[in-house]
């Protein structure tokens, strides 16, 4: 086990930043694929800040934020999002990632050929104000609303990143959140934490087969984007930085016990946190524990490829706090989770 911190990037690192600007700039241009090869290795060790069993201080994350390239809003959210009819989605091809929500009998598909272009959307889903994002550096998709008492919230990105994880700020107080967190780490709002709804992996020829009522969010953005096209490589197949090196920008903290990209569900209940290796559930069907006092189990879904967490509340079973996410991101916001793998 490992505890590291990289707050100043050192110029090995500034060189690879610069790589990935000037590839993202040239891909939001209209340029081509990015060498990942060659930038994605493990960044070199720092001196640590952040101690081994402790979950960083917002104050220690919100100093850990860096530029991720692209200025203020310069990766455009869809604050007017349109969609069609499983039938006309012929854009999507059957094994490429869409980000599946069932909310109140609706059903919708996100697909990841846009979300990695736009990272979020600020949508309205049953009537609700629901805020859908996603960190292609990170693997990370979470829905997000306002708890009561809290203001009616948008979001826009401010190009920065901690933890190599997505930055929002919120147009109403300026307040930053980092994605994972889902809790503003500066800002009027600092210490205010959003409301989740999760959403699930599956392709669109399995979320089309179980849903074919479902709408799909269209590539009608009204940005000028190469869809079908994914600046960071591939997940059908798998290819380039979701498979090969570690994260691109500093993190406060790493550990080895699992690869950097492997695919954990996070849970969240109370002040305690557990990361699941997806495989572990792909392979058990059914794995249950104990996270801040509360009986988790996250089951898998054949029909869509995919594992849910459902916790124990009363005599019945309800959704729980859970994503998807890779190891080294988890691990960067809370080093003091429970492991099952």
């Amino acid at each position: 086990m490992t505890g590291q911190q990289h707050l100043k990037p050192n110029r090995r690192q500034v060189l690879k930043g610069a790589g990935v600007i000037g590839g993202l700039v040239g891909l939001l241009l209209g340029g081509g694929i990015l060498g990942w090869q060659a930038i994605s290795d493990r960044p070199a060790d720092s001196p640590s800040v952040v101690q081994p069993g402790q979950d960083p201080s917002l104050e220690t994350l919100a100093g850990a934020a860096v530029s991720g390239g692209p200025g203020k809003d310069g990766i455009p959210s869809i604050d007017r999002p349109k969609f069609v009819p499983a039938q006309d989605a012929d854009f999507l091809k059957d094994e490429e990632p869409v980000f599946g929500l069932e909310y109140r009998g609706e059903v919708w598909a996100y697909p990841q050929q846009v979300l990695v272009w736009h990272e979020i959307v600020n949508d309205t889903v049953a009537g609700e104000p629901l805020t859908v994002t996603y960190c292609p550096l990170t693997g990370t998709v979470i829905g997000f609303s306002s708890p009561p008492g809290m203001p009616e919230l948008t979001f826009g990105t401010p190009g920065k990143l901690v933890n190599s994880n997505l930055l929002m700020y919120d147009r109403q107080t300026g307040s930053e959140w980092p994605q994972l967190l889902g809790t503003a780490i500066s800002g009027p709002l600092k210490g205010q934490r959003l409301d989740t709804l999760p959403l699930v992996w599956s392709t669109w020829k399995e979320w089309r087969a179980a849903h074919p009522d479902t709408r799909v969010l269209s590539t009608d953005t009204g940005a000028l984007r190469d869809y079908g096209s994914d600046p960071y490589g591939s997940y059908a197949p798998q290819s380039g930085y979701y498979v090969e090196g570690g994260p691109l920008f500093p993190v406060l903290a790493m550990n080895d016990r699992l690869p950097d990209k492997e695919v954990v569900i996070g849970v969240r209940a109370g002040e305690q946190r557990l990361a699941i290796d997806k495989d572990l559930v792909r392979k058990a069907k059914t794995v249950q524990a104990t996270v801040g006092g509360r009986e988790v189990v996250a089951r898998w879904d054949d029909q869509l490829d995919t594992a849910r967490v459902f916790q124990r509340v009363g005599d019945r079973w309800q959704p729980a706090d859970f994503l998807d996410s890779m190891w080294f991101a988890w691990y960067a916001f809370y080093p003091n989770t429970q492991v099952r793998q």
